[in-house]
């Protein structure tokens, strides 16, 4: 015989410490709402030309001819990399320079295309690197959030910036002293 496991709304509802049942339905009342019920964190994020921003330094641009792109970017602390869509790289006017082999959660692997600079504008912190040409959405990964010192609220699911130095990142310069050699390890 099989044991019934699901519960009738009339039955929950006779349960005293039940005060109500609501589906998903009644509870989404916007599509962005969706993402905090999956847990998704998601940050503004502005995206510049990293040539552009070059050009405008040597005087061949003015500042008004930088392109960039904004969108809300998904934040994936499971992903080293950040990762821009081929219709992004186009509209920034980037092309891609080398290709990189990318490892998926699946174990899956994929030679991808690597862009030229992207400078990352995200809660007022500023870095630039190399994105992944792959996916239909903007997603920041670990290198992004380590070099803004940016940290993730699961709870609120938000960026919040690292509460040990909250008005900027922390360039953290260490030196290897008492070798042979004299080196110097930058850590974000």
């Amino acid at each position: 015989m099989e044991k019934k496991t699901r519960l009738e709304v009339s039955t929950l509802r006779s349960v005293s410490h039940v005060r109500t049942i609501r589906t998903i339905p009644e509870i989404v009342k916007h599509a962005s709402e969706v993402y905090a019920l999956m847990g998704e964190v998601r940050a503004q994020v502005k995206l510049v030309n990293g040539a552009d921003e070059a050009l405008v330094r040597r005087g061949l641009l003015t500042s008004d001819q930088i392109r960039y792109y904004e969108t809300t970017a998904l934040v994936d602390t499971g992903a080293i990399r950040s990762v821009l869509p081929v219709q992004v790289l186009q509209h920034l006017g980037l092309e891609v320079v080398r290709t990189a082999r990318a490892v998926y959660a699946n174990d899956s692997r994929e030679e991808v295309g690597v862009s030229e600079m992207v400078g990352i504008n995200i809660m007022g912190r500023r870095t630039t690197e190399e994105m992944l040409v792959l996916g239909s959405e903007v997603l920041i990964g670990q290198t992004v959030l380590e070099t803004v010192d940016l940290l993730v609220d699961c709870t609120n699911l938000r960026l919040v910036p690292n509460p040990d130095h909250p008005d900027q990142p922390l360039i953290k310069i260490k030196a290897l002293v008492g070798s042979k050699f004299f080196g110097i390890a930058v850590h974000a």
